[in-house]
């Protein structure tokens, strides 16, 4: 049961670690940019008339990732516990 703890909790820090650095990554991106206004009307393309803000696919892929690092983690802490023996 200690096994299935740790790999619930590795699971739990990687994917934390993911959206942290998701988010960190999209503020880092927004603070640097700046608009080019004078170019931007010599490369003119044809705007979308739906924009998706945040995600547009399943939440369920989350949960799917979530169980399969768990596994992952379990097999490879199971492994390193029986190699110290």
């Amino acid at each position: 049961m200690k096994t299935v703890i740790q790999a619930l909790l590795i699971s739990l820090v990687v994917h934390i670690v993911y959206f942290a650095a998701t988010i960190g990554i999209g503020y880092w991106k927004t603070k640097l940019y700046k608009p080019d206004v004078a170019n931007a009307w010599e490369h003119v393309d044809m705007l979308q008339n739906e924009v998706v803000f945040g995600q547009a696919g399943s939440s369920v892929v989350y949960l799917f990732s979530f169980v399969g690092v768990a596994m992952i983690s379990g097999l490879v802490l199971y492994v390193y516990k029986m190699a110290r023996r």
